[in-house]
């Protein structure tokens, strides 16, 4: 009767696992979901036969499993925040548990009355679903901030959450014979999960700050050396039309003497060069003042720089003020950066490189397009979508399928790729929601 008892508990709270992931996710449940999640529960209701309170390992580590297809890193962080707020619930239902001193009833009513205990709205429910909520909020907060980027550091958050429950899960006492005593373990638990809890969150500001800063200063920086070339060429513009009489009047002694061999030959050593060294150094900006959010413009003004550093031709065209796209921000500029990144370093194989970048308002969306020339022998567009394939080697692959995934876990964003003519075309539609993220 008691391993009755324990199995059943197992699946109450596989079931409030499953439940609190999808609070702090703020995601739905399909018919091929519930099948696979009900499978993760009867299999640790069953491995609780063989391995008692160990089997919630397996089922972690399939739950884990389930919801990296899903969300990737963000799976460790939900799973292993859901088990705290499971123990956070079980210790407030324990705790009302004490306070209805049953101990002298019979064994099977006693586990009765606790699993009612455990699901009473009033107690275990209400407190996985505030504190569920609350995790969703921090984890809002984190996928919106430039931390969302650094996967090193929600390794870390993750590993140290992990190992904080490896740490309740084996001091936590098998059995207390004083209600007293019990109640101290209680009050201790929940004190020293809360403790985490706000050391996580505080060490989060602060290196999110830290990082706020550098980002600033970076793209301070990246204004600067923006504003020197655009000097740079406005001079080089200048001094072009200063001279330019200069130089027409060169060739008139050639045209007076209708000398057209020399003049032809004097043309192609000294004129078409200066012509070319114009074109290398400058890049077509039309209306680029128009792009009126930061972020994207200081991405934009890295990016040209570097390309402009490799000898490759940028042409910019922003035809509308653009003061809002619905999108959060840092996944914009992951989008965009990656797309230019691989842009530049496919225009470091080819003669003659261009890229083309066009930010269009429409009615009910942002469409940003970007285009470069590339090879001839360029692979397909699915082959290229392919996480970890890569025309540079091994582990280089991730940047498109990165793409692809934050494209795709966002409602309103559509991304179109082609190969047309020799050019690689990447169209990113944001269409307009009536809320920012």
């Amino acid at each position: 009767m008691e391993l009755l008892n324990g199995s059943f508990i197992t699946i109450f709270q596989g079931v409030m696992l499953f439940i609190i992931a999808k609070i702090i996710l703020n995601m739905k449940y399909a018919a091929k979901d519930l099948l696979y999640i009900l499978l993760i529960i009867l299999s640790g209701s069953i491995c609780y036969y063989f391995f008692n309170r160990f089997a919630l390992f397996i089922v972690i580590l399939a739950a884990i499993f389930y919801f990296y297809k899903k969300v990737k890193l963000y799976s460790f962080l939900t799973i292993i925040g859901s088990i705290l707020i499971l123990y956070l619930s079980s210790m407030a239902s324990l705790l009302m548990f004490l306070l209805f001193d049953i101990r002298s009833f019979n064994i099977i009513i006693v586990n009765l009355v606790y699993v009612l205990i455990f699901a009473s709205v009033s107690i275990f429910a209400s407190v996985s679903i505030v504190c569920s909520l609350f995790l969703r909020y921090l984890i809002k907060i984190l996928r919106q901030s430039y931390l969302s980027t650094n996967k090193i550091y929600i390794t870390i958050v993750a590993l140290f959450l992990f190992f904080t429950f490896i740490i309740l899960f084996s001091f936590m006492p098998s059995s207390i014979d004083k209600s007293s005593t019990f109640k101290l373990v209680i009050v201790v638990y929940v004190a020293f999960i809360l403790a985490i809890v706000i050391l996580v969150i505080v060490i989060s500001i602060s290196v999110l700050r830290e990082m706020r800063y550098k980002r600033q200063m970076q793209e301070i920086d990246h204004y600067y050396k923006y504003t020197l070339r655009i000097e740079k060429i406005n001079n080089d513009m200048r001094k072009f039309r200063h001279d330019y009489i200069n130089i027409l009047l060169s060739m008139s002694e050639y045209i007076r003497d209708d000398d057209m061999p020399g003049l032809k030959s004097y043309f192609d050593k000294n004129i078409v060069p200066l012509k070319d060294s114009i074109q290398t150094n400058s890049f077509k900006i039309n209306g680029i003042e128009r792009l009126k959010i930061r972020e994207l413009k200081g991405l934009l003004t890295t990016k040209i720089i570097q390309a402009q550093e490799n000898k490759i031709r940028v042409s910019v065209e922003v035809p509308d003020e653009i003061d809002h796209i619905s999108i959060n921000m840092i996944d914009l500029s992951r989008m965009v950066g990656i797309i230019l990144d691989n842009a530049i370093e496919a225009s470091l194989e080819i003669e003659d490189p261009l890229i083309q970048i066009g930010f269009m308002k429409e009615e009910n969306s942002v469409v940003i397009i970007i285009m470069n020339k590339c090879a001839k022998d360029i692979p397909k567009v699915h082959e290229l979508f392919q996480e970890s394939f890569s025309t540079k080697g091994n582990n280089r692959g991730l940047g498109l399928s990165t793409l692809k995934e934050i494209s795709e876990s966002k409602d309103n964003v559509l991304l179109d790729t082609m190969i047309e003519n020799h050019y690689f075309i990447q169209k990113l539609e944001i269409i307009n929601t009536n809320r920012k993220e």
